[in-house]
Order: structure tokens, then sequence, then C-alpha cells
């Protein structure tokens, strides 16, 4: 057994041996990682001219490692800053030198292995290029309806949306026209995309504008040439790149600008029986001497979109200031006054005059804040069991003040009555009746329907009636009243 052991050892000993006297190592020399390599299309794209590639390009790219995977790529336009990236393509905006139409773009793209060893020779690709023009249109309102009229008084708003290739900033300015490019060209800085063109007077045609620019109505150092009055126009826009690329011209939809007649306007805020309402006072001022006046339907809709009323309340706050009076008509008295007391401001403060007649509906709040403005302190509050008041048929209209004719409903309709502000008088009570869960009863509380204000010299600056007028010339004597109201107290002639 001993010799058996024996010979066992020195049989291992030899094959031990063996393994030293054939390799110095016998687990063999651990091989060092290769990077990686990576590999483009191509590496270099030669075009001349227009042949260029606009600022807008794709390149792609991969990678091979022979002992590994590609977990990722780096890509830099510098050699110096490189931004890690999974992706094998990407969309490149070239952004050009300021002054330059033309530009050689050079991507390095390197591979990364799954032990981070990085490709010393990157991969490259060489893009001439050149400046894209810009592009711009005009937008327009959305809302239902919309506020983009077809018809208006000389004070339009405009506003369009512009975009470059190679970066919007990149845009330098917008070149607008009125009709044609024969006119000079209004320059209107990059930062702006809307303007307000406003006449300066009427007595020519065509007529010069101011351009106001922005929301803060920042007005433009030149003036606008062109605007046709009673006829169609359309502004001209181009946006011109910092290389001095234009655009194609753009053309906004056409406009029929009216020319102020007068220095009355009457504001048709119906949205049914627009004519009939508007026949109704004009016939009634043209009886009692009042023929020249102007006519704006700011509640009129057609195809979903309001015909005359204003892209906004910047623009048609300007087009009422147009006007020393103005004589304001409709049925819907949220719409009315809350316009009225967004666009009015301009008016009453340059020593403009206003009558308003609208029906005032029960559900309206006493303390509704568009009333403000107006002759009214708040409105009656409905009693505990009353749902409505109203005027009946052959009802009675009186008047406060001695001169003013008695007036007769000849319909049932609505009749708010209201309490007049510290500055105001009342000029109509009317013969109401309150309704409920007991019936009909006649209404016996404050029953004011007409009142007026004055200024700090007495004189009269806005009347206003919560009874349309033509619901109460039962007596055939609205004459009579139109002569005291716009006439008489208003100073219309």
């Amino acid at each position: 057994m001993f010799a058996a052991m024996r010979i066992i050892f020195i049989l291992t000993f030899i094959f031990i041996l063996s393994l030293f006297s054939c390799k110095e190592n016998p687990f063999g020399t651990l091989k060092e990682n290769l990077n990686p390599e990576t590999f483009c299309t191509t590496d270099t794209i030669i075009r001349f001219g227009q042949d260029r590639y606009t600022t807008n390009i794709q390149i792609s790219w991969w990678g091979d490692d022979p002992d590994g995977f590609i977990k990722g790529f780096e890509i830099s336009t510098d050699k110096k800053n490189w931004v890690f990236t999974t992706k094998s393509d990407s969309n490149f905006t070239v952004k050009i030198l300021e002054g330059a139409d033309t530009f050689n773009f050079v991507v390095y793209i390197r591979a990364i292995d799954n032990n981070n060893q990085k490709d010393l020779t990157p991969a490259y690709i060489y893009y001439p290029v050149k400046n894209s023009p810009p592009t711009v249109h005009f937008i327009y309102s959305a809302g239902n309806p919309a506020r983009n009229p077809e018809n208006t008084f000389p004070v339009i708003r405009f506003s369009w949306d512009a975009t470059d290739p190679d970066g919007d900033d990149n845009i330098d300015h917008f070149e607008l026209f009125m009709n044609d490019t024969t006119h000079k060209a209004v320059i209107v800085e990059h930062i702006f995309n809307t303007v307000v063109v406003a006449a300066n007077d009427w007595s020519q045609n065509p007529v010069r504008c101011k351009v106001f620019q922005g929301n803060n109505m920042t007005i433009n150092v030149s003036e606008m040439d062109g605007l046709m009055l009673d006829d169609t126009n359309q502004l001209l826009i181009r946006a011109v790149d910092k290389v001095g690329e234009k655009s194609v011209i753009a053309y906004s939809n056409k406009i029929f600008v009216r020319k102020p007649k007068s220095k009355t306007l009457l504001v048709n805020a119906y949205s049914s029986s627009v004519q009939q309402r508007e026949d109704f006072y004009t016939s009634n001022l043209q009886s009692i001497g009042i023929i020249n006046f102007d006519i704006l339907r700011v509640n009129e809709v057609v195809k979903g979109a309001y015909t005359q009323l204003s892209a906004d309340n910047t623009t048609q706050e300007m087009v009422f200031s147009l006007f020393d009076n103005i004589i304001w008509f409709g049925k819907d008295i949220d719409f009315s006054m809350s316009l009225a007391q967004k666009t009015l401001t301009t008016f009453l403060n340059t020593g403009g005059k206003i009558f308003l007649a609208v029906e005032i509906a029960t559900s309206i709040d006493e303390q509704a804040g568009y009333l403000d403005f107006s002759p009214i302190d708040s409105l009656v509050s409905l009693p505990k069991g009353v749902n409505n008041f109203r005027i009946e048929t052959d009802s009675l209209v009186l008047p406060l003040t001695a001169g003013w004719p008695v007036l007769k409903s000849t319909k049932i309709s609505n009749a708010r009555p209201f309490y007049e502000e510290n500055t105001s008088q009342s000029l109509y009570d009317a013969k109401l009746i309150k309704t409920g869960g007991f019936g009909k009863a006649a209404w016996e509380g404050k029953s004011t329907v007409m009142a007026k204000k004055m200024n700090t010299l007495g004189q009269t600056i806005f009347i206003i009636c919560s009874i349309e007028l033509h619901n109460i010339n039962g007596n055939n004597n609205i004459d009579q009243l139109f002569t005291k109201i716009f006439k008489d107290e208003l100073g219309i002639n």
C-alpha cells in the first residue's frame, strides 16, 4: 500500500512539472478589451448653391464592437462637448450664424461599448446647409361665435403666426402692406404678432393709418398707406429672417371697411329680428330730424361668426371712440351690458353720451357687476314668493318729470325695476305686476324702469331703460319720447 501511494505522488509531481514546462501561466493571459467602431452612411456630402441641404437634416449611424456590445453613442459638433444617446438616428436643426446664408455643419459620433470603452476615432458626417426662408400665416378667432368681422369701421385687428426652420429666433421682422406691395412696407419687430390698424381721418380716400403693435398697443414709428374706405381691404404680410431672406407673402381675409359718416352710432345688439328692431329706431330718429347716423350690428352672427363685432374688446373700444353719441338697443342684457362695460371707457371718458335700452330678465343678479358704470345702482330684488316682474298689455309707463310723454305697453314683457345710483335721476316708473305661486298682483314697491346719469355740470351723459322701446308705443307717441331723449337730453342733431 505504501508503495502504491508513493507511485501516485511521483506521477502527480511529474504532471505538474510538465504543465510549468509548457506555459508560464497555466490559466492563460487575459485579452485586452477592443475599442468599438462607429460608422455613418458617408462622411462628406458635396453640394453647392441651392443644392445645399436645408437646416433640417436627418443623420443615422451605427456601431460595432468585436468583443462585446454597443450600449450607446456620444454626439458632438465640436469634439469637445459630447451628449450621450441610445438612438441610432436623429433630426438636427442647424443654427446658421447671423448674417450668413450658408454653413458647413459637422457631426461627430462615437460608439461606447458595454465596458465604457469609446471609439478613439469617431465617425463624422459633413453637411453643407443653407438658410431656409421663414413662413407666416394669419390666425383668426376660433370662438363660438368667432370674432372675425367681415364688415367694420376703420379700426381693424390682425394677428399672425410665424416660424423659421432655422429657429424662430432667426426671424428678424415683418413687412406689412395694405392691399398691395406698391406702398412702403411698415416694419414690425419680430416680438409682435398682432397689430391694430386705425385710420387717422377719412377726409381722403385711401387713408393713412396708425399701426398699434401687440397687446400693449405700442405705436409703430411708421404709418400705413392704402386703406380704402367703403371698399374691401386685405392686409399683406411677409416675414424676414436675420440674413434677409423673406417668406412668401400671406394675405388676410378680405374685410369691408366703412367710412363713418356721422358722430352718432346706432348699436344694434339684437341676435334675432335684427332688421325689424333696427328699422324701429332708424325710422323714428328720422321722423324727428336725426338723419345722420351710422349702424353697427354687434350681435349679428352668420355662419358661426360675428359679422361686425370687432376681433377683441380693445379694438371695439377704439371703434366706439370714433363717435360722440351711441344709441344702443338689444334683448340680452348679459351680452349688452358686459360688452358695453368693457368697451365704453374711452368713449365715456372723452365726453361721449349714450342711451341704452335692454330688457332686464328676472334671473339677473341685483348686484351684477356690469351695472356699475350705468345709472343703475342695483336691481330690485324679487320678494319671497315672487317669480317675476312684468308689464301687461296696455299698462302705463309714467314720466316723473313734466314735459315727458305718458307711454303705454303694447305687449306683456319683462320689466325689471331698479334703484338709480346717486348721480342719477329716475325718469319713468311703470305700472308693474308681480307673479308667483299666488298668481299675479300689482307691484307696489320701487318701479323705476328708466333713469339718467349726469356729469358734474348737470349734463345728461347716460340714459338707460329696462323695457324695449318698441314695446311701449301704445299711445303712438314714441316720437315725443325720442325727441326728449335724443334731442333734449343727449343733444343729438
